[in-house]
């Protein structure tokens, strides 16, 4: 008998430490009706060498009429989908603080896939700023994007967003749809980072801009028109010289710029039909790209090698006979050729910058690492007189339903 009450009084004493343990787990559990989350956050800078910090969230309370703006309660309009808080700071965190005061919610960063900096704060640089989102435990690297825009932050995430609820959300789209193109760089926090780390590599990353719409009509009076006045436009990247901006490079560059660091997602290239006439449209599936370093006679040489590039027709302006391999063998020359004119204008736009975003230092600290240490204190003087050169091969593997083209009769 007294074994067993030695026993119930053990269940007793597990049970009551097993109970107490799970009730204490709770002690700091968020609510989710209790947190705004954060979609979007740009930062600009502001007087007296602060920065304006801008966190973009959804308001839930628009949510319920199947992602239609409701009425909210005691309003005499419809209420944003979103709100945009904004506050100053010393440095981010402080500014974030400065937004809770504002915020009726708890500001989460969890879900935040944008960081956008202004062009402005862009040139001050962005190290100190680039410290908050690289050690807070809510930002996830991989998730966010960072971007640079030429804009006022205000004015580009205010920018409607006619398919989607919040304009960042639209930008995010954007994203994901850009990366069947190598118009525009997709770059991520990781990524950006990486960059900023590896000796020889300076950093990149896309640019966003809200750019007067083209379909608006021009004598269109409503301010609620069916196309807004403003639409967003995301094209070409923006290169870094350490932690500051440097400048920007156009589409075209920037798909350059991505042959060369092995990034290629595809996208059209566009060049003369070997009928003499029109032009022919090519569009990329894959294709491989490395920066091979080389000294000699004491020049420092770089060729940018691209391979295995494999493209489909998708347009000719001009009738071709693709069942002649002459004229197959004339296309993918000039293919070869265009992407390596696309290599050689990213190069001399990065060392016009002093920008060298290709990683022509980081070639050279990876296959001669003796000769890198005794140039790479003046790599910044050094890069721009690197001669940097292309080689390119590619096959053409798909032309579509048709060889021959659209007979026309006379």
């Amino acid at each position: 008998m007294a074994g067993n009450r030695i026993a119930r009084f053990c269940l007793f004493i597990i049970a009551l430490l097993v109970i107490g343990g799970s009730m204490g787990g709770c002690w700091d559990k968020r609510e989710a009706e209790d947190m705004g989350y954060v979609r979007a956050t740009a930062l600009n800078s502001a007087p007296s060498g602060k920065v304006l910090l801008l966190a973009q969230v959804p308001n839930p309370a628009t949510f319920a009429g199947g992602g239609m703006a409701a009425i909210t309660p005691g309003a005499s309009q419809d209420a944003k989908a979103y709100r945009n808080f904004e506050a100053e700071g010393s440095t981010v965190f402080e500014a974030i603080r400065q937004l809770a005061i504002q915020a009726p919610r708890r500001l989460f960063w969890a879900q935040n896939t944008l960081i956008i900096f202004s062009e402005g704060l862009a040139r001050q640089g962005i190290e100190g700023h680039l410290d908050f989102f690289e050690r807070s435990v809510e930002i996830r690297r991989r998730l966010n994007h960072v971007l640079v825009t030429p804009n006022d932050p205000r004015v580009l995430l205010d920018v409607p967003a006619p398919h989607e609820t919040v304009p960042g959300g639209r930008i995010e789209r954007i994203i994901m749809q850009e990366q069947q193109t190598s118009r525009f760089a997709v770059v991520s926090l990781s990524a950006f980072l990486r960059m900023l780390a590896t000796e020889g590599q300076d950093a990149y990353c896309g640019v966003v801009r809200a750019q007067k719409n083209p379909a608006r009509p021009a004598l269109v009076q409503q301010v609620n028109a069916p196309e807004p006045a403003l639409t967003i436009e995301m094209s070409g990247a923006a290169a870094f010289r350490g932690t500051r901006f440097a400048g920007y490079l156009t589409e075209r560059e920037t798909q350059g710029l991505l042959w060369a660091r092995n990034e290629i997602r595809g996208g059209p290239v566009t060049v003369p039909s070997p009928s003499g006439t029109g032009r022919v449209t090519l569009d990329i599936l894959r294709g491989k790209g490395r920066i091979i370093p080389a000294i000699q006679d004491g020049r420092l040489l770089a060729t940018v090698e691209i391979t295995d590039v494999v493209a489909e027709l998708v347009q000719s302006e001009a009738p071709l006979d693709l069942t002649r391999s002459e004229v197959l063998r004339t296309l993918e020359h000039a293919l070869a050729r265009e992407i390596e004119r696309e290599v050689i204008a990213a190069a001399n736009k990065s060392q016009a910058l002093g920008a060298d975003v290709l990683g022509v230092g980081a070639a050279f600290h990876r296959k001669l690492p003796r000769e890198w240490r005794e140039i790479k204190e003046n790599w910044p003087e050094i890069f721009p007189t690197v001669e940097i050169t292309a080689s390119a091969e590619a096959t053409i593997r798909r032309m579509g339903f048709t060889l021959k083209g659209i007979t026309i009769k006379d």
